[in-house]
């Protein structure tokens, strides 16, 4: 899946004057799910964040390869406008992937058919063509495998890496499992509910519009009856919502709300994960490694407030500090 990904995604040529309303607007039309992410790639990559990490040897490696990668099929890695991810269930996994920017869609599927790395095929659904990437060597590798349980074997993950995704519009390409793709089909034509609908996440995507990255997370009973547990310094179990934002600037921000079922319940969580806050500044903080320093200094910009039943955590890491904890651990 991760080679189809990348291949859909070079194909996209962004727009400027059609890049706003689409940052708001792409989740819309997707399933409804537990869970949404929304990433906007150019308020990164223009970002002082970037600048920092490229200034890191071995992560500048990494990078340019990637650039050099999307540069053979005529494509920049700041060409990626925005991107969203719905997961559909509690596990938190297969997510449905959106893409926004502007497709050819004939040159990026000649693109695909060119590369010889993947198999190409389409079906109809809904008079809405719904294309299927296979990665060729597991196709192959099925072929030769010999003995039941090598072909089993083969079968299941040539099942798993195919990734089928479809032309949503003229802006956005829709990846994920051929279920992912119909449903997304099905909410386009009024068929079923999409996120849209759900005004829990929608609305908590809402608070910061402009934020480079936005998430939600609907928390049932089920999701977290793990998380209570004597093992735990904080009961974690009475969460029904988190979300936030992650923005880029001077430093990076970070904006989490835990919602919980109750305002007792979000006090003594307020209260709890303060104490940690205290405790792990302090210990670090005495330690006379170096390597800690950064991270003991971080610690001091996070806060910690309760107002009825949700819990607040804020933080801003500095660009100079970001660039000593990433020398330190990159060491």
């Amino acid at each position: 899946m991760v080679l189809v990904v990348i291949t859909v995604v070079a194909g996209v040529n962004l727009s400027p004057a059609r890049s706003a309303t689409r940052a708001v607007s792409l989740p819309d039309g997707l399933p409804d799910g537990t869970a949404v992410a929304i990433i906007d790639f150019q308020k990164i990559a223009g970002s002082s964040l970037w600048a920092t990490i490229n200034a890191q040897d071995k992560l500048k490696v990494e990078i340019d390869k990637a650039h050099s990668e999307m540069a053979d099929l005529g494509v920049r890695l700041s060409d990626i406008h925005t991107v969203a991810l719905v997961f559909p269930g509690p596990g938190l996994n297969n997510p449905t992937l959106a893409l926004a920017g502007g497709f050819e869609q004939n040159d990026l599927l000649a693109r695909l058919r060119a590369s010889g790395k993947v198999k190409l095929t389409s079906e109809k659904y809904k008079d809405i063509d719904i294309y299927e990437a296979r990665p060729i060597a597991v196709a192959v590798g099925s072929r030769e495998a010999s003995g039941a349980n090598g072909a089993g074997a083969s079968k299941a993950s040539a099942t798993r890496d195919r990734t089928s995704f479809v032309f949503f519009d003229a802006n956005t390409v829709v990846t994920g499992s051929l279920d992912a793709v119909r449903n997304t089909i099905d909410v386009k034509t009024g068929a079923r509910n999409g996120l849209a609908q759900n005004s829990k996440l929608t609305e908590a995507l809402a608070q910061n519009p402009a934020a480079a990255v936005r998430f939600a997370v609907a928390l049932s009973p089920a999701m977290t009856s793990g998380l209570k547990s004597s093992d735990l310094p904080v009961d974690f179990s009475s969460l029904t919502m988190i979300f936030g934002t992650i923005d880029v600037g001077s430093g990076i921000d970070l904006n989490a709300t835990l919602r919980n079922d109750s305002a007792e319940h979000a006090k003594t969580m307020s209260e709890k994960l303060s104490a940690l806050l205290t405790m792990a500044s302090g210990f670090l903080g005495s330690m006379s490694d170096p390597k800690m320093a950064p991270i003991a200094e971080a610690l001091k910009t996070v806060s910690i407030t309760n107002t009825d039943a949700d819990v607040r955590i804020t933080g801003n890491l500095p660009m100079s500090l970001l660039s000593t904890l990433l020398s330190s651990a990159i060491k």
